[in-house]
């Protein structure tokens, strides 16, 4: 039978790929982002705020990142597992698309956006995707056996989930599933198998939903009869587009310690205090796949990047 062997969770977006100096160019960005009220967090922001942006400061966490992405990218390559599954959010949503909770992409190739190596441009985010340039893409494994195996499983155990199974003519498959190839060996073929999980209101799960998932995800992979090892990635989050420290000490205390009673009790409203925090729910999901093994914590960065408390509080974990 299959068996997940090892499991991690890395942060993803923009502040990763950004140099530490040029944070506060990000957070100029923020001031302009339709989805929260920068002036009204700039007023009711903790003090403190100014030494958290001074450039000592942020080159300080900009260096733990890079430690950080070093040590998680050796513990993947020797990991080595024969497939990985990839639990994280659709960003770009098209009009058109039905929406779902959960869904997995089950097509045997899918395409990858090759790096630009251009700054990233928060105002981007204004503009309609119809008018963004295509990018440059290279093809990448999927593996409809060990997909199909996952919908029909997860079905079987309460989960109704959808499937994908082609991308749009000449899009790539979001980046928050395509940040795995930055972790993995540059010469990887490995499999991957992207979940889709909604962080969108209203079709968005509960915590404790998703901590149920995480157990029939296992139950499923190990019912498969095969003999290929399963590796498991929650990416993204914890707490952006504005950091809630409280909220990611939290998280990864039930995360590390195991206990999960905690977890489940996160409300809808402290999920979705910013944007991007729904992401944590990826982090529950595989830590509850992964149980009785407990995440071990890499770092955890909170990487602000404006007098408004906006930012990223960038993760990174591993089960096994």
């Amino acid at each position: 039978m299959a068996r997940i062997t090892y499991a991690f969770g890395s942060s993803h977006g923009p502040t990763n790929r950004t140099p530490a100096e040029e944070w506060t160019r990000l957070g100029e960005g923020d001031k302009n982002d339709p989805r929260f009220d920068f002036n009204a967090h700039l007023a009711t922001v903790r003090s403190g705020m100014e030494a958290e942006l001074k450039l000592e400061k942020r080159q300080e966490r900009g260096a733990a990142l890079q430690v950080a992405l070093a040590e998680l990218r050796d513990s993947v390559a020797k990991a080595s597992v024969d497939i990985i599954i990839v639990i994280s959010n659709p960003h770009r949503i098209w009009s058109d698309d039905s929406q779902a909770v959960f869904g997995v992409m089950r097509s045997a190739t899918f395409a990858v956006a090759l790096p630009d190596n251009q700054p990233f441009n928060p105002d981007d985010r204004l503009k309609d995707r119809s008018s963004r340039p295509k990018p440059k893409t290279t093809d990448k494994a999927g593996h409809p056996e060990l997909a199909n195996w996952l919908i029909s499983g997860l079905i079987g155990r309460g989960f109704d989930i959808a499937c994908k199974d082609s991308l749009r003519e000449g899009e790539a498959i979001d980046e928050a599933f395509s940040f795995v190839y930055d972790l993995l060996p540059q010469e990887t073929t490995t499999p991957v198998v992207p979940f889709m999980l909604s962080r969108y209101l209203p079709y968005q799960a509960t915590a404790g939903r998703c901590v149920a998932l995480g157990t029939a995800l296992r139950e499923t992979i190990e019912s498969w009869d095969s003999s290929l090892t399963v590796g498991l990635m929650a990416s993204g989050g914890l707490s952006h587009q504005l950091i809630d420290e409280n909220l990611d000490a939290r998280v990864i205390a039930g995360l590390t310690s195991g206990d999960f009673s905690d977890l489940t009790e996160i409300t809808a409203a402290q999920l979705n205090g910013a944007p991007g925090t729904p992401e944590i729910l990826n982090w529950m999901t595989v830590a509850s796949a992964m149980k009785p093994v407990k995440m071990t914590l890499i770092d955890y960065i909170p990487a602000f990047r404006s007098l408004a408390g906006t930012g990223h509080g960038l993760a990174f974990g591993i089960w096994g």
